[in-house]
Protein backbone atom coordinates (compact mmCIF):
# COMPACT_ATOMS: atom_id res chain seq x y z
CA UNK A 1 0.00 0.00 0.00
CA UNK A 2 1.30 3.57 -1.12
CA UNK A 3 0.60 6.88 -0.55
CA UNK A 4 1.40 9.58 -2.84
CA UNK A 5 1.44 12.93 -0.62
CA UNK A 6 0.80 16.16 -2.47
CA UNK A 7 2.58 19.84 -0.94
CA UNK A 8 -0.73 21.86 -0.85
CA UNK A 9 2.12 24.85 -0.52
CA UNK A 10 3.02 26.44 -3.04
CA UNK A 11 6.15 28.85 -3.69
CA UNK A 12 5.14 32.11 -2.65
CA UNK A 13 5.24 34.06 -6.08
CA UNK A 14 2.33 35.58 -8.22
CA UNK A 15 1.05 32.53 -8.98
CA UNK A 16 0.95 30.69 -5.41
CA UNK A 17 -2.97 30.62 -5.85
CA UNK A 18 -3.88 29.40 -9.10
CA UNK A 19 -0.85 26.36 -7.70
CA UNK A 20 -3.02 25.73 -4.70
CA UNK A 21 -6.08 25.34 -6.73
CA UNK A 22 -3.62 23.51 -8.92
CA UNK A 23 -2.96 20.70 -6.52
CA UNK A 24 -6.16 20.27 -4.92
CA UNK A 25 -7.19 19.15 -8.45
CA UNK A 26 -4.35 17.26 -8.79
CA UNK A 27 -4.90 15.55 -5.30
CA UNK A 28 -8.66 14.37 -6.39
CA UNK A 29 -7.34 13.23 -9.67
CA UNK A 30 -4.64 11.36 -7.74
CA UNK A 31 -7.33 9.49 -5.34
CA UNK A 32 -9.47 9.03 -8.52
CA UNK A 33 -6.94 6.92 -10.41
CA UNK A 34 -4.80 5.45 -7.39
CA UNK A 35 -3.97 1.71 -8.00
CA UNK A 36 -5.78 -0.58 -5.73
CA UNK A 37 -4.64 -0.05 -1.79
CA UNK A 38 -2.92 3.09 -2.51
CA UNK A 39 -4.52 7.01 -1.95
CA UNK A 40 -3.74 10.21 -1.33
CA UNK A 41 -2.41 12.70 1.52
CA UNK A 42 -2.87 16.99 1.04
CA UNK A 43 -0.35 18.42 3.40
CA UNK A 44 -1.30 22.06 4.38
CA UNK A 45 0.24 24.55 6.44
CA UNK A 46 -0.93 25.55 9.52
CA UNK A 47 -3.58 28.54 9.99
CA UNK A 48 -4.63 27.63 5.97
CA UNK A 49 -8.12 26.57 5.25
CA UNK A 50 -8.18 23.06 3.50
CA UNK A 51 -10.59 22.09 0.96
CA UNK A 52 -13.69 19.67 1.04
CA UNK A 53 -12.06 16.37 -0.53
CA UNK A 54 -15.59 14.04 -1.25
CA UNK A 55 -12.97 10.59 -2.00
CA UNK A 56 -12.33 8.60 1.62
CA UNK A 57 -9.03 7.86 -0.09
CA UNK A 58 -7.81 11.47 0.58
CA UNK A 59 -6.43 12.38 3.83
CA UNK A 60 -5.72 16.02 5.12
CA UNK A 61 -2.69 16.39 7.15
CA UNK A 62 -1.77 20.19 8.36
CA UNK A 63 2.05 21.36 9.00
CA UNK A 64 2.77 22.40 12.60
CA UNK A 65 4.07 25.70 11.00
CA UNK A 66 2.50 28.29 9.00
CA UNK A 67 3.10 28.93 5.23
CA UNK A 68 4.60 32.37 5.45
CA UNK A 69 7.68 30.03 7.81
CA UNK A 70 8.25 27.15 5.09
CA UNK A 71 10.14 29.13 2.31
CA UNK A 72 12.82 29.79 5.34
CA UNK A 73 12.81 26.34 6.98
CA UNK A 74 12.56 23.87 4.06
CA UNK A 75 15.37 25.14 2.87
CA UNK A 76 17.00 22.72 5.55
CA UNK A 77 17.21 19.42 5.16
CA UNK A 78 15.96 18.17 8.72
CA UNK A 79 12.64 19.43 8.44
CA UNK A 80 12.44 16.45 5.54
CA UNK A 81 12.91 13.96 8.07
CA UNK A 82 9.06 13.57 9.02
CA UNK A 83 8.59 12.66 4.83
CA UNK A 84 11.32 9.66 5.26
CA UNK A 85 10.14 6.53 3.48
CA UNK A 86 6.87 8.25 1.53
CA UNK A 87 6.00 9.07 -1.63
CA UNK A 88 5.79 13.12 -2.07
CA UNK A 89 5.27 15.57 -5.14
CA UNK A 90 5.38 19.18 -5.14
CA UNK A 91 3.52 21.20 -8.01
CA UNK A 92 6.38 23.92 -7.33
CA UNK A 93 9.89 23.40 -6.09
CA UNK A 94 9.52 24.46 -2.71
CA UNK A 95 9.53 20.97 -1.02
CA UNK A 96 11.53 19.77 1.86
CA UNK A 97 14.29 17.46 0.31
CA UNK A 98 17.39 16.21 2.19
CA UNK A 99 20.13 14.12 1.56
CA UNK A 100 19.43 10.21 1.93
CA UNK A 101 22.78 8.02 2.29
CA UNK A 102 20.64 4.53 2.08
CA UNK A 103 17.28 3.37 -0.11
CA UNK A 104 14.94 3.89 2.94
CA UNK A 105 11.92 4.03 0.84
CA UNK A 106 11.39 8.02 0.02
CA UNK A 107 10.75 9.12 -3.10
CA UNK A 108 10.28 12.37 -4.77
CA UNK A 109 9.15 14.38 -7.31
CA UNK A 110 9.60 18.02 -7.73
CA UNK A 111 7.93 20.22 -10.83
CA UNK A 112 9.87 23.31 -12.28
CA UNK A 113 6.57 24.92 -13.55
CA UNK A 114 8.98 27.71 -15.83
CA UNK A 115 11.92 29.01 -16.08
CA UNK A 116 11.46 33.10 -15.80
CA UNK A 117 14.28 32.86 -12.67
CA UNK A 118 16.30 32.29 -15.29
CA UNK A 119 15.35 33.82 -18.75
CA UNK A 120 13.64 36.96 -17.21
CA UNK A 121 15.01 36.75 -13.37
CA UNK A 122 14.48 41.05 -12.73
CA UNK A 123 10.70 40.42 -14.14
CA UNK A 124 10.49 38.59 -10.87
CA UNK A 125 12.69 41.14 -8.49
CA UNK A 126 16.37 39.83 -7.42
CA UNK A 127 15.51 38.19 -3.85
CA UNK A 128 12.33 36.26 -5.74
CA UNK A 129 14.52 34.66 -8.61
CA UNK A 130 17.19 33.70 -6.26
CA UNK A 131 14.87 31.95 -3.57
CA UNK A 132 13.32 30.36 -6.84
CA UNK A 133 16.71 28.99 -7.87
CA UNK A 134 17.62 27.98 -4.71
CA UNK A 135 14.68 25.79 -4.36
CA UNK A 136 15.32 24.73 -7.79
CA UNK A 137 19.31 23.84 -7.14
CA UNK A 138 18.00 21.83 -4.05
CA UNK A 139 15.47 20.03 -5.96
CA UNK A 140 17.64 19.06 -8.74
CA UNK A 141 20.67 17.87 -6.33
CA UNK A 142 18.43 15.91 -3.35
CA UNK A 143 14.92 14.80 -5.72
CA UNK A 144 14.83 11.69 -7.33
CA UNK A 145 12.98 12.82 -10.14
CA UNK A 146 12.44 16.53 -11.56
CA UNK A 147 9.33 17.74 -13.47
CA UNK A 148 8.50 20.38 -16.21
CA UNK A 149 5.15 21.51 -17.93
CA UNK A 150 7.19 21.72 -21.01
CA UNK A 151 10.22 20.27 -22.99
CA UNK A 152 10.91 23.93 -23.08
CA UNK A 153 11.75 24.85 -19.88
CA UNK A 154 13.58 21.31 -19.65
CA UNK A 155 15.83 22.56 -21.97
CA UNK A 156 16.22 25.86 -20.14
CA UNK A 157 17.02 23.35 -16.69
CA UNK A 158 19.54 21.09 -18.87
CA UNK A 159 21.10 24.01 -20.00
CA UNK A 160 21.85 25.28 -15.87
CA UNK A 161 22.41 22.27 -14.63
CA UNK A 162 23.79 19.73 -17.16
CA UNK A 163 22.68 18.57 -20.81
CA UNK A 164 22.40 14.79 -18.98
CA UNK A 165 20.23 16.32 -16.27
CA UNK A 166 17.18 13.74 -16.64
CA UNK A 167 13.81 15.58 -16.49
CA UNK A 168 10.50 14.19 -17.39
CA UNK A 169 7.34 16.73 -19.04
CA UNK A 170 4.31 16.09 -16.69
CA UNK A 171 1.31 18.03 -18.73
CA UNK A 172 -0.91 20.08 -16.30
CA UNK A 173 -4.28 20.95 -16.28
CA UNK A 174 -6.06 24.16 -15.65
CA UNK A 175 -7.36 24.72 -12.12
CA UNK A 176 -11.54 24.20 -12.40
CA UNK A 177 -12.16 27.79 -11.88
CA UNK A 178 -10.25 28.38 -14.26
CA UNK A 179 -12.90 26.47 -16.80
CA UNK A 180 -16.43 28.04 -17.20
CA UNK A 181 -18.96 27.56 -14.49
CA UNK A 182 -22.47 27.42 -14.27
CA UNK A 183 -22.37 30.93 -13.63
CA UNK A 184 -19.79 32.05 -16.12
CA UNK A 185 -22.29 34.25 -17.99
CA UNK A 186 -23.73 36.10 -14.65
CA UNK A 187 -19.78 36.48 -13.80
CA UNK A 188 -18.79 38.48 -17.09
CA UNK A 189 -21.98 40.84 -16.85
CA UNK A 190 -20.69 41.63 -12.96
CA UNK A 191 -17.39 42.11 -14.51
CA UNK A 192 -18.60 44.45 -17.27
CA UNK A 193 -17.46 42.46 -20.23
CA UNK A 194 -18.89 42.71 -23.11
CA UNK A 195 -20.68 39.87 -25.72
CA UNK A 196 -18.02 40.42 -28.08
CA UNK A 197 -14.14 40.86 -27.02
CA UNK A 198 -10.54 39.64 -26.86
CA UNK A 199 -8.61 38.51 -23.66
CA UNK A 200 -5.31 38.86 -22.50
CA UNK A 201 -3.17 38.47 -18.92
CA UNK A 202 -0.63 41.04 -20.24
CA UNK A 203 0.65 43.79 -18.75
CA UNK A 204 2.53 47.33 -19.23
CA UNK A 205 6.24 47.26 -19.58
CA UNK A 206 9.05 45.48 -21.74
CA UNK A 207 7.81 42.31 -20.43
CA UNK A 208 3.97 42.08 -20.53
CA UNK A 209 3.87 44.17 -23.55
CA UNK A 210 0.39 45.17 -23.15
CA UNK A 211 1.17 48.26 -25.55
CA UNK A 212 1.41 45.65 -28.53
CA UNK A 213 -2.34 44.91 -27.90
CA UNK A 214 -2.63 49.48 -27.71
CA UNK A 215 -1.08 49.51 -30.68
CA UNK A 216 -3.13 47.59 -32.45
CA UNK A 217 -6.36 48.94 -31.06
CA UNK A 218 -5.40 52.87 -32.54
CA UNK A 219 -4.73 51.15 -35.75
CA UNK A 220 -7.90 49.46 -35.95
CA UNK A 221 -11.02 50.98 -35.12
CA UNK A 222 -12.95 48.00 -36.00
CA UNK A 223 -11.71 45.68 -33.67
CA UNK A 224 -13.57 44.39 -30.40
CA UNK A 225 -13.13 45.25 -26.65
CA UNK A 226 -10.36 44.27 -24.73
CA UNK A 227 -10.55 42.41 -21.41
CA UNK A 228 -7.35 42.81 -20.00
CA UNK A 229 -7.27 40.44 -16.55
CA UNK A 230 -5.06 41.61 -13.66
CA UNK A 231 -3.29 39.78 -11.28
CA UNK A 232 -0.83 37.62 -13.98
CA UNK A 233 2.40 40.13 -13.28
CA UNK A 234 5.10 38.02 -12.32
CA UNK A 235 6.60 41.34 -10.73
CA UNK A 236 3.77 41.65 -8.01
CA UNK A 237 3.44 39.31 -5.29
CA UNK A 238 0.31 38.74 -3.56
CA UNK A 239 1.45 40.37 -0.54
CA UNK A 240 1.88 43.54 -2.57
CA UNK A 241 -1.78 42.96 -4.51
CA UNK A 242 -3.45 43.10 -1.56
CA UNK A 243 -1.89 46.62 -0.17
CA UNK A 244 -3.37 50.17 -0.61
CA UNK A 245 -1.60 51.20 -4.22
CA UNK A 246 -0.86 47.71 -5.79
CA UNK A 247 0.59 48.06 -9.57
CA UNK A 248 -2.65 48.40 -11.40
CA UNK A 249 -2.70 48.33 -15.56
CA UNK A 250 -2.04 51.36 -16.90
CA UNK A 251 -4.69 52.49 -20.17
CA UNK A 252 -4.74 55.19 -22.21
CA UNK A 253 -7.22 58.13 -22.03
CA UNK A 254 -8.30 57.76 -25.51
CA UNK A 255 -8.85 53.92 -25.38
CA UNK A 256 -10.50 53.44 -22.33
CA UNK A 257 -13.66 52.75 -24.07
CA UNK A 258 -12.22 50.07 -25.81
CA UNK A 259 -10.54 48.52 -22.69
CA UNK A 260 -12.33 46.83 -19.98
CA UNK A 261 -10.05 46.20 -16.74
CA UNK A 262 -10.80 43.11 -15.32
CA UNK A 263 -9.62 42.95 -11.48
CA UNK A 264 -10.94 39.36 -10.30
CA UNK A 265 -12.73 38.94 -6.98
CA UNK A 266 -11.78 35.49 -6.49
CA UNK A 267 -10.56 32.70 -9.14
CA UNK A 268 -13.81 31.87 -10.89
CA UNK A 269 -14.01 35.29 -12.22
CA UNK A 270 -10.95 34.26 -14.62
CA UNK A 271 -12.21 31.34 -15.96
CA UNK A 272 -15.46 33.33 -16.72
CA UNK A 273 -13.67 35.71 -18.22
CA UNK A 274 -11.40 33.38 -20.98
CA UNK A 275 -14.33 31.39 -21.53
CA UNK A 276 -16.12 34.31 -22.98
CA UNK A 277 -13.50 35.32 -25.06
CA UNK A 278 -13.41 35.33 -28.90
CA UNK A 279 -9.25 35.22 -28.87
CA UNK A 280 -6.77 35.26 -26.25
CA UNK A 281 -3.47 37.69 -26.82
CA UNK A 282 -0.03 36.53 -25.70
CA UNK A 283 2.44 39.16 -26.17
CA UNK A 284 4.48 38.77 -23.26
CA UNK A 285 8.10 37.80 -23.94
CA UNK A 286 8.35 34.65 -20.83
CA UNK A 287 5.49 32.39 -20.36
CA UNK A 288 4.30 31.51 -16.63
CA UNK A 289 2.85 27.87 -16.36
CA UNK A 290 0.54 28.06 -18.74
CA UNK A 291 -2.69 27.66 -16.56
CA UNK A 292 -4.79 30.72 -18.30
CA UNK A 293 -3.84 29.41 -21.65
CA UNK A 294 -4.50 25.99 -21.00
CA UNK A 295 -8.30 27.52 -19.49
CA UNK A 296 -8.86 29.22 -22.71
CA UNK A 297 -7.75 26.64 -25.18
CA UNK A 298 -10.49 24.57 -22.92
CA UNK A 299 -13.09 27.20 -23.70
CA UNK A 300 -12.37 26.78 -27.13
CA UNK A 301 -10.43 29.87 -27.15
CA UNK A 302 -7.38 30.58 -29.85
CA UNK A 303 -4.68 32.01 -28.92
CA UNK A 304 -2.31 34.64 -30.49
CA UNK A 305 0.83 34.87 -28.77
CA UNK A 306 4.44 36.00 -29.33
CA UNK A 307 6.49 32.84 -29.66
CA UNK A 308 7.79 32.11 -26.29
CA UNK A 309 9.29 28.39 -26.86
CA UNK A 310 6.93 27.38 -23.68
CA UNK A 311 3.92 28.83 -24.45
CA UNK A 312 4.46 27.77 -28.67
CA UNK A 313 4.70 24.05 -26.94
CA UNK A 314 1.24 24.49 -25.32
CA UNK A 315 -0.60 26.12 -28.03
CA UNK A 316 1.12 24.44 -30.87
CA UNK A 317 -1.69 24.57 -33.53
CA UNK A 318 -4.41 26.14 -31.37
CA UNK A 319 -3.06 29.52 -32.29
CA UNK A 320 -0.96 31.79 -33.90
CA UNK A 321 2.61 33.76 -32.83
CA UNK A 322 4.15 36.42 -34.09
CA UNK A 323 7.30 37.84 -32.33
CA UNK A 324 7.14 41.96 -32.79
CA UNK A 325 4.31 44.48 -32.36
CA UNK A 326 3.99 45.25 -36.26
CA UNK A 327 3.28 41.56 -37.13
CA UNK A 328 0.97 40.78 -33.83
CA UNK A 329 -0.97 43.61 -34.86
CA UNK A 330 -1.80 42.87 -38.30
CA UNK A 331 -2.71 38.94 -37.03
CA UNK A 332 -4.71 40.37 -34.27
CA UNK A 333 -6.74 42.25 -37.23
CA UNK A 334 -6.81 39.57 -39.48
CA UNK A 335 -8.16 36.72 -37.10
CA UNK A 336 -11.20 39.23 -36.59
CA UNK A 337 -11.76 40.16 -40.47
CA UNK A 338 -11.36 36.72 -41.06
CA UNK A 339 -14.36 34.93 -38.78
CA UNK A 340 -14.03 31.12 -40.72
CA UNK A 341 -9.93 31.02 -39.73
CA UNK A 342 -11.25 32.15 -36.25
CA UNK A 343 -13.34 29.39 -35.98
CA UNK A 344 -11.55 26.82 -37.06
CA UNK A 345 -8.88 28.06 -34.79
CA UNK A 346 -11.65 27.87 -31.83
CA UNK A 347 -12.00 24.12 -32.85
CA UNK A 348 -8.45 23.37 -33.02
CA UNK A 349 -8.25 25.06 -29.57
CA UNK A 350 -10.71 22.46 -28.28
CA UNK A 351 -9.09 19.60 -29.77
CA UNK A 352 -5.72 20.74 -28.46
CA UNK A 353 -7.27 20.74 -24.74
CA UNK A 354 -8.12 17.40 -24.15
CA UNK A 355 -4.41 16.65 -24.33
CA UNK A 356 -4.14 18.64 -20.60
CA UNK A 357 -6.08 16.90 -17.90
CA UNK A 358 -5.37 16.30 -14.17
CA UNK A 359 -6.43 12.56 -14.43
CA UNK A 360 -3.46 12.17 -16.98
CA UNK A 361 -1.10 14.22 -14.78
CA UNK A 362 -2.68 12.11 -12.00
CA UNK A 363 -2.14 8.57 -14.12
CA UNK A 364 2.01 9.78 -14.98
CA UNK A 365 2.63 10.46 -11.75
CA UNK A 366 1.70 7.36 -10.34
CA UNK A 367 3.56 5.59 -13.04
CA UNK A 368 6.84 7.96 -12.53
CA UNK A 369 6.92 6.87 -8.76
CA UNK A 370 6.23 2.91 -9.48
CA UNK A 371 9.28 3.06 -12.33
CA UNK A 372 11.49 4.77 -9.29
Amino acid sequence: MATLTLIAEPFPDWEAEFHAAAARDLTKAVADTAPRSCSARFLVARGSEAPDFDSPLIRIEHLPMRASMLPLVWQSGTTARPLDGEFVHALTPMMPLRARGEDDGSQTSVTIPHSIAWESPALLGGSQARLFRAFTRRAVKLADVILTPTHATARVLQHQYGEHLPVQVLQLAPPAEFLPGPDAAERRAALGLPERYAVTTAFNGEHGRLEWLFDALRLDPSLPPLAVIEGFDPGVSPRDRDGAAPRGVQVPDELRSRVVVVRPRELADVGAALSGAALMLQPQNFSSTGYALLGAMCAAVPVLHAGHPATAELVLDAGFSADSAGPFAAEYTRLFRDTAALAQLAVLACDRSRGFSWHGAAWQLWETHANL
